[in-house]
């Protein structure tokens, strides 16, 4: 091991700095393997890398693997990208929440994106914790409103009423099961038991 360079390490510097390593030693310990292994730790680039080759692209839908691209490239590894991921602190994922106040709804997709990696890191024995579980999420404003009873009567029988038949459907079916518009409109009928009441969707297109 180096343990310095003459000059800015003085010769009684270098001789308490070897008594501690040998002390490393004698207990066991292996100080290179340890500074090897800590400069070749991986880092929070690395670990996006690994989290969208190995976990996001083969188990989320395209549009969410993409919403997760653009947060990484966009927010996270400007910001941490070099960190090594075992040096990630609580502080670190708390100040670039706190800088995403202004924006509640990207801020907490953030939070969530960096939790799921951390979790991720600690199965693959890459850190012992996640640190970014229980830090709180910005409160979000609501995006809307339930609708009444007495409009969706109304709407009900516009709805019957409607000239798009298909249009009308579709949005019968989106009220009365509360699916996603995209699984209701790539439906096909080999999904429905008209006699059993029952339509059993394909696992590619729920979420």
């Amino acid at each position: 091991l180096m343990l310095g360079r003459p000059g800015p390490i003085t010769a009684e510097q270098a001789r308490d700095a070897a008594r501690d390593m040998l002390a490393k030693v004698h207990k066991g310990g292996d100080p290179a393997a340890e500074i090897k292994a800590a400069r070749e730790a991986p880092t929070l680039r690395e670990l996006a890398t690994d989290y969208l080759e190995r976990h996001a692209i083969p188990n989320k839908r395209p549009a969410s693997v993409r919403d997760d691209r653009s947060m990484l490239d966009r927010v996270i590894l400007p910001r941490l990208g070099q960190v090594k991921v075992a040096a990630v602190t609580r502080r670190d994922i708390e100040g670039l929440h706190n800088k995403l106040k202004p924006t509640p709804y990207q801020a907490n997709r953030v939070l969530s994106l960096l939790s799921k990696m951390f979790n991720l890191a600690v199965v693959w024995g890459w850190r012992a914790d996640n640190q970014a579980r229980g830090i709180t999420r910005v409160a979000e404003e609501e995006h809307g409103r339930w609708i009444t009873a007495g409009e969706l009567a109304r709407l009900w029988t516009v709805l019957d009423k409607h000239q798009n038949r298909r249009g009308a459907n579709a949005v019968k079916l989106l009220i009365l099961t509360g699916a996603r518009r995209g699984e209701v409109l790539r439906a096909t009928w080999d999904q429905f038991d008209l006699d059993r009441k029952r339509w059993t969707k394909p696992s590619h297109h729920t979420k």
